[in-house]
C-alpha cells in the first residue's frame, strides 16, 4: 500500500531544493541571457519587498527588460532608485535595457524589482520564482532566495 502523504512530502522537498538551487530557466529566455546574483530582500510582514539580480546579455544587440512576475507578489514592478535635492525617491520605469556584451546590475540603492503585497512565501529562508520579460516577447525565470533586510 502507498503511503500517498510520504509521496507528497518527498515531492515537496525536492520541488524546495529545486528552488533553493537558484537556477535559471532556459525556457523560452533570450539566447545569451544569463541572471546571477538573485535574491529578495524582506522587511516585515506586508511591506513590499525589493528584488535585486545582474542581468547579463552575452549577444550583439542589446536586449530590453520591459516587465516581471511572481506569483509571490500581488505586482511585481521594475523600480529606480534615486536622489533629487538630496532626497531618496523610488521611480516607475517602463524598461531597462542590458547592453550587448553586458550587464545592468538591480541592486540596493539602483534599479530594483519591487514586489507589492508580498504573499507568506516571501520570508526569510525561502525562495520564490520570479519571470523576467523582455520587449521581443521572450521570458528568463529564475529563483530568487528570500533574505533579511540586511542580505542575510
Amino acid at each position: 500500500m502507498r503511503d500517498h502523504g510520504l509521496t507528497l512530502r518527498l515531492g515537496l522537498a525536492a520541488s524546495g531544493a529545486l528552488l533553493a538551487c537558484n537556477v535559471t530557466s532556459a525556457l523560452g529566455a533570450p539566447a545569451g541571457m544569463t541572471i546571477s546574483h538573485a535574491w529578495v530582500r524582506y522587511v516585515a510582514p506586508g511591506v513590499p519587498a525589493a528584488g535585486y539580480f545582474t542581468l547579463n546579455n552575452n549577444n550583439d544587440k542589446p536586449l530590453t527588460l520591459d516587465g516581471a512576475t511572481s506569483s509571490a507578489c500581488g505586482h511585481l514592478a521594475l523600480h529606480e532608485s534615486e536622489v533629487q535635492n538630496g532626497a531618496a525617491r523610488m521611480i516607475m520605469v517602463q524598461s531597462v535595457t542590458v547592453p550587448s556584451h553586458g550587464a545592468v546590475k538591480f541592486q540596493p540603492g539602483g534599479y530594483h524589482l519591487m514586489c507589492m503585497a508580498p504573499a507568506a512565501v516571501v520570508a526569510p529562508g525561502n525562495a520564490v520564482l520570479v519571470t523576467l520579460q523582455f520587449q521581443d516577447g521572450s521570458s528568463l525565470r529564475s529563483t530568487f532566495p528570500v533574505y533579511g533586510a540586511k542580505g542575510k
